[in-house]
């Protein structure tokens, strides 16, 4: 009875505890117009769909664009209110300039908020023994360091007006994949830095917020360059490599490749997430988004190590295929 009545308790708990939390992030801010946003990678996919956003909601739009095309097409189909940037995360040059365009708009005021965006997927697929270190310098330098440098720069405008930082993490950050390479590791770090930050500047008033989003149909997860980068790290290998693991383990990457996209989400449910993180009155600390990083990435990951490797090989065994070479051995 005693251990009845315990679950029953915990019940009744956990049910309130999600009653008043949908009830609090119900609520939305007011004089959204008084607000200024910068985000970085608006190019295309996340960062893209968010500036529009925020443009149609009425908040000032600082949106850091890598290309000039990006820049020209934003101007072309957003508000005057959204002002369009050239910003090479990964180039302190460039921080630094769009800093000063920033600090020069909202003097005083400072910067409501902060969204860390801009990303590369760089090198992915096969295994991680194929890429380099370059590779990974590569997409650190965007992925992570970027999103360091970009952060701490802006941070001060951040503190005078008590703001938010938005981080977009990944799925890949919560579950580690042999073909993740690089961006997985970025990813992990990322989580790391996001939440050291969101610690030390909860004394600040300002809050952070990291978006995990799963595979959405977005430009980085392009299948037809998703397929060229894993042919090119193929053909990078040496001989020995290309005869341990083989043509067969190569195919497997590439139908991995094909069969994600076709569960590719619609990325307006990251949208609807980075909106609410910036606009709420009770944004959540970290917001978990597609079926699969729900149901899959998230719940592996809390099992201890070995039952969440068995998990992997049994849930996506395409993503571990074996090589040549090991077939022998099994």
């Amino acid at each position: 009875m005693e251990v009845w009545t315990l679950l029953e308790i915990t019940a009744v708990l956990w049910v309130t505890y999600l009653v008043v939390t949908w009830w609090l992030e119900r609520g939305r801010l007011s004089q959204l117009t008084d607000k200024t946003v910068l985000i970085t990678g608006c190019d295309t996919g996340f960062g893209n769909l968010l500036a529009k956003r925020l443009d149609q909601l009425g908040l000032r739009v600082f949106a850091g664009c890598l290309t000039e095309a990006g820049v020209a097409e934003l101007r072309q189909s957003c508000s005057e209110r959204l002002q369009p940037i050239r910003m090479d995360v990964s180039s302190s040059d460039s921080v630094q300039d769009g800093f000063r365009v920033v600090k020069e708009a909202v003097g005083s005021k400072g910067l409501w908020g902060l969204v860390n965006n801009a990303g590369i997927l760089g090198v992915a697929g096969g295994t991680m023994e194929w890429a380099t270190k370059e590779d990974y310098q590569a997409v650190l330098n965007v992925n992570l360091l970027g999103m360091i440098d970009v952060t701490k720069t802006f941070l001060p405008l951040l503190k005078k007006s008590r703001g938010r930082v938005v981080n977009v993490a990944s799925g890949a950050g919560r579950l580690a994949m042999p073909h993740g390479g690089p961006y997985t590791v970025s990813k992990y770090a990322v989580e790391a830095f996001s939440d050291s930050l969101r610690r030390a500047m909860r004394s600040f008033g300002v809050n952070v917020h990291i978006i995990e989003p799963g595979f959405f149909r977005t430009e980085i997860n392009n299948q037809e360059n998703a397929l060229r980068r894993l042919d090119d790290i193929w053909q990078r290998q040496s001989p020995e490599t290309k005869t341990e693991y083989g043509e067969e383990f190569l195919q497997a990457g590439k139908d991995a490749i094909i069969a994600s996209d076709r569960v590719m989400q619609d990325p307006v449910a990251v949208v609807d997430a980075m909106e609410h993180a910036l606009c709420a009155t009770h944004p959540r600390s970290r917001y978990v988004i597609g079926w699969d990083v729900r149901f899959m990435f998230v719940p592996i990951s809390w099992l201890p190590t070995e039952l969440g490797d068995l998990a992997i090989r049994l849930v996506a065994p395409e993503m571990m295929p074996t090589p040549a070479c090991c077939k022998s051995m099994q």
